[in-house]
């Protein structure tokens, strides 16, 4: 039986434990050290948040109780998706198409399962991305969509990860399956999933043309429904709870689309989180990104047990099952962390 400590908030939050989830421990995750294979170089542009960040906030946003789910059984924000709005202005998204090139040779991988190129390790190498997804204004905005204070993940190989999508028809080839009408492939390129991470923010950084066709983000209701996210211009974001609500990138037809995805936690430890190896390791430096994984994972943990030996809550019944419910799920971490370590096991290995 849930106690009267937890009850109220289990029914409103993201798996909280107690008030603590929502008033307490707000310390924000610190990056582990970077190795030198991963140094940082300055920006010819330093980011500025009142000339590089739009800050209006989406007009739309669709609940997960709109999409039929119950948000209290999942112990999750009733927060689903945005629809996209402007979240960098034309000269910021200048900037950083600048430091994709800058940093191309340095950050590039080719043909993991789901787009022909990936650029990993951005915010290891630019300050001006690392500070734009640090941006203290950015985070507040996106805590109010959400409902809970959130902030950029801990490992940053999870922050500004690029998607480089070539466009899938020469502009001959579009115009003739036009012509003749004839269906287009609708086949997603990377098929329906959750994420490990929580909450995904994702920027679009190319110009779809007018008329184009394809490239949105498919998200699913939980009666199959599924609702089209598209970017109507560069520099327009959507906020996802990627976790909860599956989603499919669609192909772009008739034109290149590059996006740039930052993965958000939750601030506060109290919360639970998930992240894995198992696709990131696949298209990532090998002993970085597990490097990363381990030192967030331990501090993750670390965090949460300094919360149980603070609070000394063991002195009455209610206090005794939130101790208990905690140490479970940080067993649960444990071997979460251990499970996922164990799957990549094979990859670490392979030259």
């Amino acid at each position: 039986m849930t106690s009267r400590l937890t009850s109220s908030l289990l029914n409103r939050t993201r798996r909280p434990l107690s008030a603590l989830a929502l008033d307490s421990a707000q310390a924000q995750f610190q990056l582990p050290a970077m190795p030198a294979s991963l140094s940082m170089r300055p920006s010819k542009q330093r980011f500025d948040p009142s000339q590089h960040l739009t800050l209006d906030g989406p007009k739309s946003i669709h609940t997960l109780s709109a999409f039929g789910m119950d948000s209290k059984a999942l112990n999750v924000p009733d927060f689903g998706a945005t629809e996209p709005f402007r979240l960098f202005p034309k000269e910021t998204v200048s900037i950083i198409n600048s430091e994709l090139e800058k940093y191309a040779m340095e950050t590039t991988y080719r043909s993991p399962p789901f787009a022909p190129c990936v650029m990993r390790g951005l915010a290891h190498k630019s300050d001006f991305i690392r500070d734009l997804w640090e941006a203290p204004q950015l985070q507040s905005l996106l805590s109010s969509i959400v409902g809970i204070p959130i902030e950029p993940h801990p490992m940053a190989f999870e922050r500004a990860h690029i998607n480089v999508q070539e466009q899938k028809y020469s502009d001959s080839e579009m115009a003739q399956v036009l012509e003749r009408q004839e269906a287009v492939d609708e086949q997603p390129v990377f098929g329906w999933h959750t994420d490990s991470q929580p909450f995904v923010c994702i920027t679009m950084l190319s110009d779809p043309p007018e008329g184009a066709i394809g490239g949105e983000t498919h998200v699913q209701k939980s009666n199959g429904e599924v609702v089209k996210l598209q970017f109507p211009a560069a520099g327009y974001s959507y906020l996802l709870q990627g976790s909860v609500i599956p989603h499919a990138a669609m192909p772009a037809l008739n034109y290149k689309r590059v996006t740039m995805i930052t993965s958000f936690v939750p601030s506060n430890p109290l919360f639970s989180e998930q992240t894995d190896l198992d696709l990131a390791i696949k298209y990532s430096p090998k002993k970085e990104l597990t490097d990363e994984f381990v030192k967030y994972r331990c501090d993750y943990m670390s965090k949460r047990l300094k919360l149980l030996k603070r609070e000394g809550l063991g002195s009455t019944s209610d206090g005794v099952e939130f101790c208990e419910k905690l140490l479970d799920e940080i067993m649960s971490d444990l071997k979460h962390t251990k499970d996922s370590l164990s799957r990549v096991k094979d990859v670490l290995t392979k030259p």
